[in-house]
């Protein structure tokens, strides 16, 4: 009989050596996984495992995923060989079977009173699949493969580097000794990949729930795997029809050892049935078998299959709950006083919020490879079908410039593939400073004390540590007459990535000076090139002038009214990005100040230089004029003003300067907007032409003796406007002609009535023609305008009926 028992046993302890070869593979992969995702290897194998995963993933994102073709491969060899992944390869039941060792006392002692029916992993997977119709993702939450490597990787992982750092941290100052113990601590690190102790909010809320989940071993073994894991109830489904099965011969003297040894308790009292789908296959019957009475292979008796009691009614409640927690989980806080938008920092690559969630399967792995420690677990912040997703805490790490791995490692989707300069140019956040706790703002808003007692308020550690090229963070520079300086920093949000490094080192204590908010979806910066180029615009020197002061740079609408307050409105009408300016200096008495706007569109850029322009036009970059010795040029999608600041400034030497700077900016091509095209060339006025979008330009141009209140034009950011000057007559005043394009039929229709009533109700005449209105004011001066198709024409302040209404027809010939 021993010899049988002997002979029972390789079935068994081939089992052992495969589960636990695969535990020890899935603790390298994960102790591992920075070294191993960083050549490209795919350290989130077992991840991609998890059938329950996939189908989730899939489910909620209305895809295919590629990625999780282990998954499929698992599940295609459940089909024949039943449910065996739980024995021979789960990191977690592996972890269970390990614990449930430690419990065999307790268990003996246990009364056995808690359920074990095996029906609620069934009852919990249609919970779970009816949520997935909502695309909410609990799956992750109840992944076996997510659970281990997020318990593993959060939890008992940084607990044992701790312990080994203060462990031999104590024993390494011993005297004579400590250097063995210095040398063990650094054998130890290297093999652990524990080069530094890891930390991870909420850990102690998971190891509570992993405490719990192997303490349901005190009552039954594997209390997991036989009554809670859907992952194993998608995998008993699919071993329904498995070829490979627990058989009993007619040997068995029902002895009980098989029922008793059983991890699953899967074996009837009498020994000889099977509850379907609850086979694992860890071979321990047979390897108890006193009377070598059972086999596993092909085929299974019918009187030895027992199914599971399922309830058709905890069924419909199951699916009825997932239905209904699908509107409750949906509830956010947060979300809501944020109106809509979540705040979260989310990993470099994220999909748009709404597939994040549905797609992350929670299982920590990017927390994990995160060389900073700068991701962690979220709990109620976006809500609770939000909680352990990963989200970026700036202040405990930032994201590293240079770094990549969390986009590589995500199994789900969830997170994005990108490559070193595809994710350089993503935007997490914005940083924000706030002025009331940053030290050089402080210290500007208490400039009247400091003028009589001085202090150093300067930091620019922001700036110092931010990784982009051209830096996201740049000073504005008070002087003094003393020469004393307070340098406050400002955020080029246009560069900015949002990478928390500024956040992560500013000095002040508590909660930063600068902070990062997340934003979703992430986006696109501005390439750096751009503002290398705008840089370059200003060398140190030009020919003989020597830049003495700047540039400083004012971008977006906060800055530009801290550069000119009270006049920024007219420039913000168009496309603004940035204005740089610097001070030139030519020997010691001559100094003029350049500015350089950048706007979005090269028509923009015309606009603003056709409303600032004054003087003769020259012939430099795409347009220019010369008053006295003021230059205003315009070349692409830049703006440039260059004014006499001291001394007596030549007309030739701010051309010069001007020639320079066109010299040193990238070639864009450049056109004047389209709207002009439909200007009458006889009798124009050169270089007349004013180009704007919005109803604030048009507030400064003489239209009509009346003050135009309301917006009648009905202008927008979405309509194109031109007004320009004609003189008919050599010996008569200019009439002013304007032409609007519209972004549709609609709108240029409703523009015109509004406008024909309003003048309708100041003038002394009306003349209506076929196509045009003409309208006479008291000083007996005409107006005249045209609706043709999206275009709206209107001919103002004309001496001449038949003159204005020749402008108009005129302008309909062209249209």
């Amino acid at each position: 009989m021993r010899g049988n028992y002997n002979k029972n046993e390789w079935p068994y302890q081939g089992r052992r050596v495969v589960q636990y070869l695969s535990f020890s593979l899935f603790l390298y992969l994960l102790l591992f996984a920075d070294p191993l995702t960083e050549k490209d290897l795919s350290a989130n194998i077992f991840l991609r495992m998890s059938p329950l995963s996939a189908l989730g993933s899939m489910m909620a994102a209305k895809t295919f995923i590629l990625k999780y073709w282990p998954a499929i491969f698992v599940l295609f060899l459940t089909i024949p060989f039943g449910r065996f992944f739980c024995a021979w390869i789960c990191p977690l039941g592996t972890t269970i079977d390990i614990t449930d060792r430690f419990f065999a006392g307790f268990r003996r002692r246990s009364h056995k009173n808690i359920y074990d029916g095996r029906a609620l992993k069934y009852y919990l997977l249609a919970f779970l699949l009816i949520s997935l119709l909502f695309t909410r993702q609990y799956a992750g939450w109840f992944d076996p493969l997510s659970i281990a490597t997020s318990a593993y990787a959060i939890t008992i992982h940084p607990y044992v580097i701790n312990l080994i750092d203060g462990l031999f941290g104590y024993f390494s100052a011993i005297p004579l000794i400590g250097y063995i113990f210095i040398f063990l601590h650094k054998f130890i690190q290297t093999i652990l990949f524990a080069h530094h102790a890891p930390f991870f909010r909420a850990h102690g809320i998971l190891l509570v729930a992993f405490v719990v989940l192997i303490s349901s071993g005190m009552v039954f073994r594997r209390y997991w795997c036989r009554n809670i894991c859907p992952m194993g109830a998608i995998l008993a489904l699919f071993s329904d029809r498995a070829l490979f099965r627990r058989n009993v011969s007619s040997s068995c003297t029902s002895c009980g050892l098989c029922v008793e040894k059983c991890g699953m308790g899967a074996i009837s009292a009498d020994g000889h049935g099977t509850k379907e789908g609850e086979c694992i296959l860890c071979m321990t019957c047979q390897k108890v078998c006193p009377e070598n009475s059972i086999t596993f292979g092909k085929g299974q008796p019918g009187g030895q299959r027992h199914s599971v009691d399922l309830s058709k009614r905890a069924f419909l409640v199951s699916g009825l709950t997932g239905a209904a927690m699908a509107p409750l989980v949906r509830l956010n806080y947060s979300k809501i006083t944020n109106k809509g938008k979540a705040s979260l920092i989310r990993p470099p690559g994220a999909v748009d919020e709404e597939e994040f969630l549905a797609l992350c399967i929670r299982c920590g792995e990017c927390m994990k490879v995160c060389k900073t420690n700068g991701l962690h677990p979220t709990l109620l912040e976006a809500g609770i079908e939000g909680l352990w997703t990963p989200k970026l805490i700036p202040r405990i790490g930032y994201c590293d410039y240079g770094c990549v791995l969390c986009t590589r490692v995500c199994p789900s989707g969830a997170i994005r593939r990108l490559d070193l300069e595809e994710k350089r140019e993503v935007a997490l956040g914005k940083a924000r400073i706030d002025h009331n706790r940053c030290i050089p703002w402080v210290g500007y808003a208490r400039l009247p004390e400091l003028e009589k007692r001085w202090q150093d308020f300067n930091c620019g550690v922001c700036e110092e540590v931010c990784p982009v090229p051209t830096k996201a963070i740049h000073f504005n520079t008070y002087v003094d007459a003393q020469q004393r300086e307070i340098r406050r920093p400002f955020v080029r949000e246009d560069v900015c990535t949002g990478c928390g490094f500024c956040e992560k080192v500013c000095p002040v204590l508590g909660t930063s000076a600068i902070v990062v908010e997340g934003i979703q979806p992430q986006t696109k910066i501005r390439s750096p090139k751009a503002f290398l180029i705008m840089d370059n615009l200003f060398p140190a020197t030009i020919g003989a002038w020597k830049r003495v002061f700047g540039p400083n740079t004012f971008e977006g609408k906060e800055r530009l009214y801290e550069y000119i307050n009270g006049g920024a409105e007219p420039y913000l009408s168009y496309s603004f990005i940035r204005v740089s300016n610097a001070e030139y200096l030519k020997k010691t008495n001559k100094k003029v100040l350049v500015d350089i706007w950048e706007f979005d569109s090269p028509e923009d850029a015309f606009g603003v230089f056709s409303i600032d322009r004054a003087g003769d036009e020259i012939t430099l970059g795409n347009g220019s004029a010369l008053f006295h010795s003021y230059l205003y040029l315009w070349n692409g999608t830049y703006f440039v003003k260059i004014e006499p600041r001291e001394g007596d400034i030549l007309p030739e030497e701010v051309i010069s300067l001007g020639k320079s700077i066109v010299a040193s900016m990238p070639y864009t091509k450049a056109s004047l907007p389209e709207i002009m095209n439909y200007l009458p060339d006889k009798y124009l006025i050169q270089e007349s032409a004013k180009f704007f979008h919005k109803k604030i330009i048009l507030d400064n141009i003489n239209i009509s003796d009346n003050f135009i209140e309301e917006n009648v034009f009905h202008l927008s950011e979405r309509t194109d406007v031109v007004i320009a000057e004609y003189r008919p007559d050599a010996n008569t005043e200019p009439l002013k002609l304007m032409l609007i394009r519209y972004p549709d039929i609609d709108t240029a229709r409703l523009a015109f009535d509004d406008v024909v009533k309003l003048w309708r109700s100041w003038s002394e005449k009306e003349f209506t023609g076929e196509m045009i209105h003409t309208f006479q004011d008291k000083e007996l001066r005409y107006t005249s305008c045209l609706q043709k198709t999206h275009i709206f024409g209107m001919a103002f302040l004309s001496p001449d009926k038949e003159k204005a209404e020749m402008m108009l027809k005129l302008v309909a010939e062209k249209l």
